[in-house]
């Protein structure tokens, strides 16, 4: 029987309606683990987006997973942070995505209020590059 990390193999409890939402969504979701690496790689359209899942209270992002997704963004890849479905679906059609820098921002100031208040922030750019 081979050893495995208890924390790698841990799933946020929000998980779950966030997956189920990005498929409804018509969204392909496949789960990741592993040291650093996002929780889901979510494709459509030959787009792919990772999120970060994070719990609603506590959520905090290791040293390996800020460094990771830095390289991630570097390559030209999205990848965001979601603690709701709602959160996610912004970040998957590019209105609002919260990076790991911004976690870490918020985690020192106090986090946003709402959604709403992410989406307004001078912080949160849109990744959005196509005309409607």
């Amino acid at each position: 029987m081979s050893r495995c990390n208890r924390y790698a193999l841990a799933r946020d409890a929000n998980e779950g309606p966030i997956v189920e939402r990005i498929r409804l969504a018509g969204w392909f979701v496949l789960r990741l683990n592993g040291a650093g690496l996002p929780d889901l790689l979510c494709v459509r359209n030959g787009r792919v987006v990772f999120i970060e899942v994070k719990a609603l209270k506590g959520g905090r992002m290791k040293p390996a997973q800020v460094e990771l997704h830095a390289q991630l963004r570097a390559a030209g890849l999205t990848i965001a942070i979601a603690t709701t479905p709602e959160e996610a679906l912004a970040a998957l059609d590019g209105t609002v995505v919260r990076t790991a820098q911004d976690v870490r921002a918020e985690k020192r100031r106090g986090a946003p209020k709402s959604l709403a208040e992410l989406a307004t922030s001078a912080s949160h750019r849109s990744t959005n590059t196509r005309k409607p």
